[in-house]
């Protein structure tokens, strides 16, 4: 080890389960950057799709059993930078608090982690007293990495912009794979997330109910966990509706399946509400899919318009449908935006991209 490396204790989630923040901390670790700094990594793993947004008895022990993990960490390790996980939610924000606040006053540099774009959202949500602990703790970060370009404004009046560094997100190539895919007549349309009302699954359902009745030889397939009752019962309805023509994966955690369930697929769509980004949208690329997406957070940075896919305004299921069947009825332009969807994964969205920008920007703090 060299001693001139910076330390760096970072404090984030890995897999399992595998979601947007776990996956990101994945392929940071998976990179170049930890050969590049002197790594410490403390993983604080709260989350579950059963008590996502839940404040828990287990939640609470095991927070309590993070912080002096946390504090042991800074005084034996003595990092030069924490690099901390921020969720900009209200209900996690007391604990993103008193992490950040410790760090800060044990004299660290403490650097946001924010996969998200909610900092103003939070800080006008919040009563008055924890809002001003928020300005107090965003003035003394020494820095907030983003996931895009379209994340700044949201700490407008929060964080002066020279303190705002876009990092991107990445997943893992997976072209690499011996995965076999088991095409089936007709043309398929693939929706891939947590089948919920913010991710747009009724936006999904609606969109799928138009392009079928239009398209007597395409098929939808869905892959992810049902949020709630009312989305199973939509799901079961609309399989109802179109035999055959409706298939749901359920939540998929293997690279395999998933791989192969992309494989099978002639379109990807991404009908979220609320998103800063979409891993999901990553896997699409990297497995060469044209996109259909809604104009939300950094996706218009992922897909551009023209060229990798199509966008729509979120929950305009009538233009989202349109743009669907624009795709299946014209496979040369399939084609190109597929083949520019890889080149854009392979330019911008690798594990070896994105750590090589994590760098960059702590060379930069």
């Amino acid at each position: 080890m060299k001693a001139s490396r910076k330390r760096i204790l970072i404090c984030g989630v890995l897999p399992p389960p595998t979601f947007g923040h776990s996956k990101m901390y994945e392929m940071l670790m998976a990179s170049s950057f930890p050969k590049e700094f002197d790594i410490r990594f403390l993983n604080m793993n709260f989350w579950s799709y059963q008590t996502n947004q839940k404040v828990t008895g287990n939640k609470v022990l095991k927070m309590l059993g993070y912080y002096g993990q946390f504090v042991w960490d800074i005084v034996t390790f003595r990092p030069e930078y924490v690099l901390y996980n921020a969720s900009f939610y209200p209900m996690p924000f007391l604990k993103d608090l008193l992490f950040c606040v410790t760090g800060i006053v044990l004299g660290r540099k403490v650097v946001m982690h924010d996969m998200g774009q909610y900092a103003r959202e939070l800080h006008d949500r919040l009563p008055r007293w924890q809002a001003a602990l928020l300005r107090w703790q965003l003035r003394r970060t020494a820095a907030s990495i983003l996931v895009g370009e379209a994340v700044k404004p949201a700490y407008a009046g929060l964080m002066p912009p020279e303190k705002l560094f876009p990092a991107g997100i990445a997943v893992e190539d997976t072209q690499p794979l011996r995965v076999e895919a088991a095409r089936k007549p007709g043309l398929n349309v693939l929706f891939f997330s947590f089948m919920s009302v913010p991710k747009g699954i009724f936006v999904a359902f609606d969109v799928a109910r138009r392009v079928l009745g239009e398209d007597a030889a395409c098929r939808f397939t869905f892959g992810g966990g049902i949020e709630s009752e009312p989305v199973g019962q939509a799901l079961a309805q609309l399989q109802k509706d179109f035999p055959g023509r409706i298939v749901h994966l359920g939540h998929i955690e293997d690279i395999h399946a998933r791989t192969r369930m992309f494989r099978e697929a002639d379109v990807f769509i991404f009908t979220t509400l609320r998103d800063a980004s979409g891993l999901v949208l990553l896997h699409a690329m990297a497995e060469g899919l044209p996109i259909v997406a809604s104009r939300e957070g950094t996706i218009p940075e992922i897909v551009a318009e023209g060229e990798n896919g199509l966008l729509f305004d979120k929950g305009d299921a009538p233009a989202c449908a349109a743009r669907v069947m624009r795709l299946l009825a014209d496979a040369g332009l399939r084609l190109r935006m597929a083949a520019c969807s890889r080149r854009r994964f392979e330019e911008a969205y690798t594990a070896e991209k994105y750590g090589a920008a994590m760098a960059r920007i702590f060379e930069k703090i």
